[in-house]
């Protein structure tokens, strides 16, 4: 059973509850990565109050769902729907439960463009990875350097290369298996010679766990408490500083994701520079990043005007009318 399936990981009244809730998503194969985190955030919301019964009120559901300071919509709409979710499962076991009103996000919508990394940036940005010291027993200045070129070199969202095991990492054959993803696919995906080499490097010199199992993580904090998106957020800042790549704050950018685009967009200008038939090009690049459509990767073509014009060019001359943004309509 994993850490974040026992009630110990949780505070409150409703610490086995949380438990319980975990176990019976991912007993319908979900993976769930992120859910039990921000279930502990609630939990330590609610033991603060000093609640002692299990039942929910309306005025601590608002109180938790309530918009904070600084806090984009869109955040706030993903607390709520997991605290909805949660509070379901509750209402389904008999307890008194109130529920939160979902914030509309549709209309209201903080817009935000992607920031593309140069390849100058991107230099500095792992030579300041490869710098970076923390006090023992801190796994992140080995770890941070493998996630983030694989961040870049294969296009993973974070969570993905985060729930990676040993068993999804194959530095024989060069490829990732990314179970549950977004939209709950499963995709496969090659490395790069250099990107295996890296890893290789990595497994060998990485503190081992006791259990040689393959579902242990693979990038993972020494005594195997797997490491969360938040953690990396923050170590990700500080190797902005560190490399001299300006950052507007919370919400402005440059974010960790953006090591994404920019595979995205070094990638398809790659395939333009060879010669590549875009309607291949396209759909190829799609299934490696694990979108539903070609017109989510279109979206990427949306940044690159500036630097790569003849790419723009390219895919405009063939999907103006499938790629939302793509041409001049």
């Amino acid at each position: 059973m994993r850490f974040d399936e026992q009630a110990s990981y949780y505070e409150s009244v409703f610490a086995a509850h949380m438990a319980g809730f975990i176990r019976y998503k991912r007993a319908q194969g979900l993976s769930y990565a992120d859910v039990p985190w921000s279930l502990r955030a609630l939990s330590r919301f609610i033991a603060s109050t000093g609640l002692t019964d299990l039942a929910i009120s309306q005025e601590l559901v608002d109180q938790w769902c309530c918009r904070r300071p600084n806090e984009r919509r869109s955040t706030q709409h993903g607390r709520v729907v997991r605290t909805n979710q949660f509070l379901i499962y509750l209402a389904a076991l008999g307890l008194p439960v109130a529920f939160p009103q979902s914030p509309n996000c549709r209309g209201d919508r903080e817009s935000f463009t992607p920031y593309v990394f140069t390849r100058r940036e991107l230099d500095q940005l792992f030579a300041a990875c490869d710098r970076l010291k923390a006090k023992a027993p801190s796994v992140m200045p080995v770890l941070l350097p493998v996630l983030f070129r694989l961040l870049y070199g294969c296009g993973l969202r974070v969570s993905e290369a985060l729930n990676l095991t040993r068993g999804d990492v194959d530095l024989n054959n060069g490829c990732l298996t990314v179970r549950h993803a977004k939209f709950d696919q499963d995709r496969l995906v090659p490395l790069s010679s250099s990107m295996a080499d890296i890893m290789r490097r990595y497994d060998a010199t990485a503190p081992r766990l006791f259990t040689a199992e393959r579902d242990t993580r693979f990038l993972t904090h020494k005594d195997g408490r797997p490491v969360t998106s938040d953690s990396i957020y923050r170590w990700f800042r500080k190797t902005l500083w560190a490399a001299g790549i300006s950052h507007g704050g919370r919400g402005h950018g440059p974010r960790v994701h953006d090591l994404r685009h920019a595979f995205a967009v070094y990638s398809l200008k790659a395939m333009v520079d060879q010669g590549a038939d875009v309607y291949w090009a396209l759909p190829a690049l799609a299934t490696y990043l694990g979108h539903a459509s070609v017109a989510a990767t279109g979206q990427y073509v949306r940044l690159i005007p500036d630097m790569f014009p003849e790419v723009t060019a390219a895919v405009s001359a063939i999907a103006s009318r499938a790629i939302p943004g793509g041409g001049s309509e």
